[in-house]
């Protein structure tokens, strides 16, 4: 399998570079598209190689998946998951059903199907997402850095979330978690991602009336779920708010002040944050900076006193160095003030002004 994936890789990033060194003779959309499905493709290997291993538990996303399962034979979800459950894990299911439905596509598949695909369509539409715009294609580094590999590895939701809320079509994948999700609404409220959430919600309900008392019963057995906010120096993230005019100041604000997992892998919308590759990269030193202090205090007594500590490094060394950058920048509303870049349909450059877009062809 190791070799397979990489001979895989050494094919997929061969022909990719060939594309580049054409520049001009290939449509920027065409580039866009093939350098999303490169990332895809590259995931699903990476993962299908990691998972080919025996593994001490299953990925984070396992527990959704059998969720999702349950669902389809009819069974409550959040008694199938848990310990000393059906589908045994540490923590009962802490999602709301709007998961599990939102992952049912592939619950009839293997898990060891399931999570490729489903890293694969969280890093393609990332990559596809990202290089929409000039402002937004540093991101791309994010998937190459410590909580990249983390999600790829363990199958994380954050490539997906943080790319649906870029693209109005996905917007209603915020919902599978709402919190990370309404945290990414105030950055970038779309009607059509209203819609589908509220839709998402209305089917769930459909499917099981009774679900949200469950769900809610979950909370008390959940304490390392803490808002950013609440660990030391997470209130000074908040003077984001000086921007707030900027969709990456909201988001920053926002993502501090809701409870979440404040571990590396959740940190994949910060690379949103960055609008230059070296503000990307150092960002990237910094996800490793506070890896490595977290590693180098312990050892830990319990998990919840590991997942204090990494959190609190990563508000020091990732949130405040992105409340940094935010608060270095003109308190304006980028679409209007600012020389944004997006691709139109026939593949053309364009540079928005005043709420228009104009191709750089003209």
């Amino acid at each position: 399998m190791k070799a397979a994936v990489l001979i895989g890789l050494i094919i997929i990033w061969t022909a990719m570079a060939k594309l580049w060194l054409r520049g001009t003779n290939v449509q920027a959309r065409t580039r866009r598209l093939v350098l999303a499905v490169a990332v895809a493709v590259t995931a699903a290997l990476l993962s299908m190689s990691f998972w080919s291993d025996p593994q001490v538990q299953p990925s984070d996303l396992g527990q959704v998946w059998a969720g999702s399962r349950a669902l389809l034979h009819g069974q409550n979800p959040y008694e199938v998951v848990g310990p000393g459950r059906a589908f045994e894990w540490a923590w009962p299911l802490l999602y709301p059903l709007t998961a599990p439905l939102a992952l049912v596509p592939l619950a009839w598949l293997p898990l060891s199907w399931t999570d490729p695909l489903f890293v694969a369509l969280g890093f393609g539409l990332f990559a596809w997402a990202v290089t929409a715009r000039r402002d937004t294609m540093p991101a791309l580094v994010g998937l190459a850095s410590l909580p990249g590999l983390m999600a790829l590895q363990t199958s994380q939701w954050s490539p997906l979330i943080t790319a649906a809320a870029l693209l109005p079509s996905f917007g209603w994948v915020l919902i599978a978690k709402p919190t990370i999700g309404l945290a990414f609404f105030t950055a970038y409220p779309r009607w059509k991602t209203a819609i589908g959430c509220a839709a998402m919600v209305i089917l769930s309900f459909a499917v099981w009336p009774g679900w949200l008392p469950h769900w809610l019963a979950t909370f008390d057995m959940a304490p390392h779920i803490v808002a950013p906010v609440m660990r030391p120096g997470g209130f000074l993230v908040l003077f984001a708010l000086l921007k707030w005019k900027r969709p990456e100041a909201r988001l920053l604000a926002a993502l501090s002040c809701v409870p979440h997992t404040t571990v590396p892998y959740e940190t994949i919308p910060l690379f949103l944050i960055p609008q230059t590759w070296l503000q990307s990269f150092i960002l990237w030193g910094c996800a490793v900076l506070a890896y490595a202090a977290q590693a180098a205090t312990g050892p830990y007594s319990n998990q919840l006193d590991y997942w204090t500590s990494g959190a609190k490094f990563i508000v020091l060394l990732m949130y405040l160095p992105c409340t940094a950058m935010v608060l270095s920048r003109p308190n304006v509303w980028p679409a209007r003030n600012e020389d944004l870049t997006a691709v139109d349909s026939e593949g053309r450059v364009c540079r928005r002004v005043n709420h228009g877009w104009l191709s750089d062809a003209a």
